[in-house]
């Protein structure tokens, strides 16, 4: 046997061994490297075994005097479809974020008192200037008394004093009094003046004081745990504040981001854009909100620059302290080919699609991915608009056979660029193999 009828002999060998492994991919292999076995074996033009195939057949062979099989002897694989279309991309900076209240307040006492009353429960939304606490205000009502009784008798000595000095300065004019004794009772009513503007002062004082005996809400918001209870002494020296008060009607949002999206950050800061808050859990949220800070300055040890997104939050939906994820839209770009992100499927050298012609007929391109949106896969090259690409039964497929198309519901992708375009969904960068949504990935 010649050297050339031996390679021929393994290369059939090793043709039918592939032809016939091709059929255990689904039983041996989990199910994501079996769906990229299958494409890759596609693109190389071994077909797929049928079940029920014969032997003959499945080991790579052909039954004597049987014509050569081919892929569409058994008729056109069923496939779903979509155009590719222009969309708007939206470029979506993410990152984790946590809620902060728009202020916090610590209360605490300016005098030492005792408690006689507390206006509110622990937890209560409390509105600016309403009643938290009252303390005990005798003793400084007692003093109050005082010393408008002691100004009262002041002002009285005072008029007696301004009278003796009028009648000394006319008897002095008559030379009947001395200059000496007219000079004592000017010091006389100048001294009572003073006393009176003291007493005035220590009145005002206690005044102030009777105001700090009612302690009141400086802002708007919700009240933490109360400390001090009913009946408890405070002091103004204590450490602990009696409660706090977080605004959180409207709340902040802060996050982090690389120094690189610096510039990307302050114009977005510049034209309002807004940002989709994601609260991860059982039942996942989302709230909007519009960024509203960005920091003067890099955080040296972390590279990074910190900004706040503001949110109306009428409902308390965001807590302060919650751990959040932070879409932020920066900017949209328009007019980017787009299509579902089940058609894009990764491959060794790179990102590929199946492009259905207008015969119906199949065909593997290459295409460069740019970032995939929720359902959206947004394109940098590869695919026109109005193009045809298989969104679902590549496993199906070898170059060249023929497909029946069949419009699947939500198979275009404009339900998906509606939402991203929104700022709700997050990108992934290029180049990444994402198939978000696909049923199949290739190989």
């Amino acid at each position: 046997m010649s050297k050339t009828m031996l390679v021929l002999v393994g290369l059939a060998g090793i043709a039918g061994s592939a032809y016939a492994w091709r059929q255990d991919l689904d039983r041996v292999l989990p199910a994501p490297l079996a769906q990229a076995a299958h494409a890759g074996l596609a693109f190389a033009g071994v077909a797929k075994v049928e079940p029920g195939a014969g032997k003959a057949q499945a080991a790579g062979g052909e039954a004597k005097g049987a014509p050569p099989s081919k892929k569409g002897a058994a008729g056109a694989a069923p496939v779903n479809v979509a155009a590719a279309q222009l969309s708007d991309m939206p470029i979506i900076l993410s990152a984790p974020g946590t809620v902060e209240a728009m202020a916090t307040v610590a209360i605490k006492p300016r005098v030492d008192g005792q408690v006689i009353e507390v206006g509110f429960k622990e937890g209560d939304m409390v509105q600016a200037g309403s009643l938290l606490y009252r303390l005990d205000q005798r003793l400084v009502s007692a003093q109050i008394k005082q010393a408008e009784a002691q100004i009262t008798k002041d002002q009285a000595s005072l008029k007696d004093a301004m009278s003796i000095l009028e009648r000394r300065e006319s008897l002095l004019v008559k030379k009947y009094a001395s200059e000496a004794s007219t000079d004592t009772a000017r010091q006389q009513v100048e001294v009572l003046k003073a006393t009176i503007a003291a007493s005035q002062a220590a009145l005002e004082m206690q005044r102030t004081q009777l105001d700090y005996l009612v302690i009141r809400a400086p802002i708007t918001g919700r009240t933490g745990s109360i400390t001090a209870k009913l009946g408890t002494f405070v002091r103004s020296a204590d450490p602990l504040p009696l409660l706090t008060i977080n605004q959180t009607k409207p709340i902040a949002v802060a996050f982090a981001l690389p120094q690189v999206n610096l510039q990307q950050l302050k114009s977005a800061l510049d034209k309002g854009s807004t940002a989709v808050i994601r609260v991860p859990g059982a039942k996942p949220l989302e709230v909007t909100g519009k960024l509203s800070f960005v920091d003067n300055q890099i955080d040296r040890t972390t590279g990074t620059v910190t900004a706040k997104v503001l949110v109306e939050n009428a409902d308390e939906s965001l807590w302060p302290g919650l751990a959040v994820n932070v879409d932020l839209t920066a900017e949209t770009r328009q007019g980017i080919v787009s299509v579902p992100a089940s058609a894009v499927l990764p491959a060794q050298d790179g990102m590929l699609a199946w492009i259905v012609s207008a015969d119906n007929k199949v065909a593997v391109r290459t295409v460069v991915l740019d970032r995939v949106i929720e359902q959206t896969a947004y394109l940098v090259s590869g695919l026109k608009p109005g193009e045809r690409v298989v969104t679902d039964g590549q496993l199906r497929l070898s170059p060249g056979s023929s497909v029946s198309v069949r419009e699947a519901p939500g198979s275009k992708p404009g339900a998906g660029t509606a939402g991203a375009s929104r700022g709700s969904g997050k990108g992934s960068p290029a180049g990444s193999p994402v198939n978000a949504g696909g049923s199949a990935s290739g190989g």
